[in-house]
């Protein structure tokens, strides 16, 4: 074996190895790990005369981190749009008007993170207060979730006459009293205006996936998997990884709608020693809770009368799902209400028939579900895709959705493991945050940052930090078929790793999203560090 030849030692390293669930030293030769233990000597003599140490005084390595769930070139986007998150309405449209002013005449503000559900008395947004803080910019913010849009009267203009008629399939153009466009578009409305925006050439492309990465780094997330994997995003990554300036390890689900030669994509694996992969087909079957716009058997405890719906029929989605079984894809569907699980699983059933489950097929965010489809998902194989980084948004806004019934069924993440499967977690960012001690601080304790509410929200399922820790390691890496190379620390597997300021085993809960990465290494090379 050749290549740099490193030693690491630390005062605690968790492999996620139960044959050898804790050690104080690391060893590698090249990107591989050659030894993982306790003893000093023994790590230097498989090393030979010239190796590099270093000794990470009172920290804390645990694997790399793996994000199984992200929209990479949005949250590089984000990271250089206007942010709304947390602003109260008022704000926000303040926010919106300084922003206008450093815009050269006629330009697109883009931004996010805006959510009625903090604001006083909920209220949906409006355009015409768009307009009067932003008359000449076309003004477009996502909410938080990315399942609506506001926008003001410009926007709506140069999107065309369409968003002044009937709402399109599996979407819906909220109007005022009068009417008239109200400003905010869900679900499939919301491309109405998208197709007006100016598309990102190559060069700002790169930019902001490499903003993206710099920022993945600094939390020890070694792997990404970008949910929604366009055609031009593989290229600019290709190019950068073939050009040496990309570290993280980064997966992708091919969407349909960015991937025009969807016809000649094929799943790809182990490009540039291991740091690219296409896996498969990214759907989405339905919206969100907080939009409205997931598809529940029940109507909407808030809103009567209405279900959400799917952005799918029977018959598409099937054949989707075919193309993916024919050209042996991995499949990740985007299901939030229960009815849209139930049909994911039924077309599933439907094109694979039974015998399959070994091809680990992926259910996106799995909040509400009924019992009997809790049995079946697992039954047959399917992996549950959480963000627990969301529940802290979304107890604000469940219950209202759900009523008490309804939740019951829904962030059921203790129900997965009792049954004997397992789950992978993600941001699902710009959605929510990155940082992967939020998610696994929600995954322990079901509350918010501010600890809230007191006994956890539905605290019967809450994650031990194993479990949480899991999801974003050995188990994630499980579903990605790289069960042996990522997510664990044992001789064989690839050098990714973080070197955290906290032992999460040995800390209180709410001291998780205090802590920090100091030192992340991928494939045994120094991808970020603050030391």
């Amino acid at each position: 074996m050749t290549g740099l030849r490193r030693l690491w030692r630390a005062a605690k390293i968790w492999t996620m190895d139960p044959l050898r669930p804790a050690a104080s030293v690391l060893a590698a030769i090249g990107p591989r790990l050659v030894y993982v233990g306790d003893d000093y000597n023994e790590a230097k003599s498989l090393l030979g005369r010239s190796f590099e140490a270093l000794d990470l005084k009172g920290l804390t390595i645990v694997p790399g981190l793996i994000d199984s769930h992200a929209h990479v070139t949005h949250e590089g986007l984000r990271l250089g749009q206007l942010d709304l998150s947390g602003l109260s309405y008022v704000e926000s449209l303040r926010a919106v008007g300084q922003a206008v002013k450093n815009l050269p005449p006629g330009a697109f503000l883009h931004g996010r993170g805006w959510d009625q559900n903090i604001w006083e008395g909920r209220p949906w947004p409006n355009r015409k207060d768009l307009d009067e803080v932003s008359p000449e910019h076309p003004v477009v913010l996502d909410r938080v979730d990315k399942h609506s849009i506001w926008v003001n009267t410009k926007a709506l203009d140069l999107a065309g006459p369409s968003v002044w008629g009937p709402d399109p399939v599996a979407g819906e153009i909220l109007k005022d009293s009068c009417g008239e466009p109200l400003g905010v578009l869900i679900g499939q409305a919301m491309f109405l205006v998208y197709e007006a925006l100016p598309p990102l050439d190559g060069r700002d492309r790169r930019a902001t996936i490499y903003l993206a990465e710099k920022e993945f780094l600094s939390y020890g997330l070694t792997t990404v998997v970008d949910a929604a994997f366009g055609e031009e995003d593989f290229k600019v990554v290709e190019a950068a990884y073939a050009q040496g300036e990309m570290r993280i390890r980064y997966r992708g689900y091919a969407h349909p709608g960015h991937w025009p030669h969807l016809a000649a994509l094929k799943r790809v694996d182990g490009l540039f020693q291991d740091h690219l992969a296409v896996d498969g087909l990214k759907l989405f079957s339905d919206g969100s809770l907080g939009s409205r716009s997931a598809w529940l058997f029940n109507d909407y405890h808030d809103r009567p009368g209405h279900k959400g719906a799917s952005s799918l029929t029977n018959e598409a989605l099937a054949q989707w799902l075919t193309l993916a079984r024919d050209k042996d894809l991995q499949v990740a569907i985007h299901v939030i209400g229960d009815a849209a699980v139930a049909q994911a699983v039924d077309m599933i059933a439907r094109v694979l028939g039974p015998g399959w489950s070994g091809r680990r097929w992926r259910l996106e965010h799995f909040q509400v579900v009924a019992p009997r489809d809790m049995d079946r998902v697992l039954t047959m194989g399917l992996i549950p895709s959480i963000q627990s980084v969301g529940l802290m948004t979304d107890l604000l806004m469940a219950e209202d959705r759900l009523g008490p019934d309804g939740l019951a069924r829904a962030y059921a993440w203790r129900d997965i493991l009792d049954r004997g499967g397992y789950l992978i977690n993600g941001s699902d960012c710009p959605v929510e945050p990155v940082n992967p001690f939020f998610g696994i601080y929600a995954a322990v304790t079901r509350r918010n940052l501010a600890g809230l509410p007191k006994e956890g929200f539905t605290p019967a399922h809450r994650l031990t930090i194993w479990e949480a820790l899991a999801s974003y390691t050995v188990w994630a890496a499980r579903a990605a078929f790289q069960e042996g190379k990522l997510g664990v620390l044992k001789p064989g597997a690839l050098a990714d790793f973080v070197a955290l300021d906290q032992d999460l085993f040995a800390i209180k809960a709410a001291a998780i999203p205090k802590t920090k990465a100091i030192l992340t290494v991928v494939g045994g090379e120094t991808a970020y560090s603050r030391l």
